[in-house]
């Protein structure tokens, strides 16, 4: 009896490439049925499928967006999303389909993405000389960009 359940949390920001990770031991087990859903693992399948393998190649896929990028081989099954977006956000879960009763491993990821925005600060600094023949103007923008 063999039951993996792990279940993580992610923070992305928008428009960004998000890979979500999730592997077995390919060396142990060959190539396997893999499957990524947005929702809780099911008792069988994914709920909400977003993308298929069989172990070798993708058998479907909801969109162009998500793309298994790891070697298959190696058991690398890590979901790539392309330029996340707010709507992203959510549970997935990724299922190896280990043969046998209950077998099955499951991984649980929480992706929370989040748009950031950028702030600037425009500051003007005027200094003016006592003698009246001067007179200096400075003006500088600081700016404060948050990319995580």
């Amino acid at each position: 009896f063999f039951l993996l359940h792990q279940e993580y949390t992610s923070h992305w920001i928008v428009g960004k490439d998000v890979t979500l990770t999730c592997n077995y031991d390919a060396q142990h087990y060959g190539r396997l049925p893999v499957c990524w859903g947005r929702a809780a693992i099911p008792n069988s399948g994914c709920a909400n499928e977003v993308i298929k393998s069989d172990g070798t190649s993708v058998v479907s896929r909801l969109s162009e967006r998500y793309l298994l990028m790891g070697n298959l081989g190696r058991g690398d099954v890590s979901l790539t999303i392309r330029q996340v977006q707010e709507s992203d956000s959510g549970i997935y879960g990724c299922r190896v389909e280990i043969p046998g009763w209950f077998n099955d491993q499951k991984h649980h990821l929480k992706l929370t993405v989040e748009a950031v925005h950028t702030t600037s600060t425009v500051t003007t600094i005027q200094s003016t000389s006592t003698a009246a023949t001067r007179q200096d103007t400075t003006s500088f923008t600081s700016g404060t960009v948050c990319d995580i």
